[in-house]
């Protein structure tokens, strides 16, 4: 029996890592390569800090157990987006030029 295998988000890539790493989706390097170095930027920049924020404030990471509406939990809900959003950005992008669209590097 085979171990899950979680694909690369690029349509048609065939590379895949083991599920058992917590990805919820992932990107080859080959495709990662592709997204813009300031997306890239954006995104490791959202990461740190989000590490940084959890760090001093270990609830953050389960922001569901605060109060509804309480400035904490706004807080840490406004954290996540942060880097969902760059992570999305990234992967828009790297699919884009994967599949020949976009401007080349």
């Amino acid at each position: 029996m085979t171990a899950a295998r979680l694909p690369c988000c690029v349509p048609f890539c065939r590379r895949t890592i083991g599920a058992d790493r917590g990805y919820s989706e992932w990107i080859c390097p080959k495709h990662w390569r592709l997204a813009p170095p300031e997306a890239r930027a954006a995104y490791a920049l959202a990461r740190r800090r989000a590490r940084r924020i959890i760090a001093r404030k270990p609830i953050y990471r389960e922001y569901w157990r605060l109060l509804p509406g309480s400035p904490a939990r706004l807080s840490a809900v406004a954290m996540w987006r942060r880097v969902d959003s760059a992570w999305e950005r990234c992967k828009r992008q790297a699919i884009e030029r994967a599949l020949g669209g976009g401007e080349e590097p």
